[in-house]
């Protein structure tokens, strides 16, 4: 049985961000990538909000879940590199499960902006490193 929603077209949380997904050939009118960068910035504020108004003993139970999850995806670390970053504004922590990698023969690396608005390289990262202060 169809619904009042089968009869117009898709409704998707973000058609500018996302239409490659289903047409790689889709390329907006450069008038579009205003209201891109404005819906960007808008949901980026909203997703630091919503993770700073968890309790920071929550978000720390949260990322000690996080990290036993990825132990049990993973399982033996030996050996090999997981790429992370450093958390940002409520974001899960993992620096205690890096730690972890790198104690259990596992090696861990850390994004670096070399320019803005290009791709991000990862260099090799043990905790203890020095760590200088980036773009953000």
């Amino acid at each position: 049985m169809a619904s009042d929603h089968d009869d117009g077209p898709g409704q998707y949380s973000s058609p500018p961000c996302f239409m490659h997904e289903f047409d790689p050939e889709f390329r907006p009118p450069l008038s579009d990538w205003n209201d891109v960068k404005r819906w960007r910035k808008a949901e980026r504020e909203r997703l630091i909000a919503a993770r700073l108004a968890v309790p920071a003993d929550v978000r720390t139970a949260m990322s000690q879940r996080i990290g036993e999850s990825l132990d049990a995806m993973i399982g033996d670390i030996a050996g090999r590199m997981v790429s992370l970053y450093w958390p940002f504004r409520g974001e899960p922590d993992l620096r205690a499960w890096m730690a972890s990698v790198n104690a259990r023969g596992g090696r861990t690396a850390l994004p670096i902006v070399i320019e803005k608005a290009r791709p991000l390289i990862f260099r090799a990262y043990v905790p203890g490193d020095r760590l200088e202060k980036g773009v953000w």
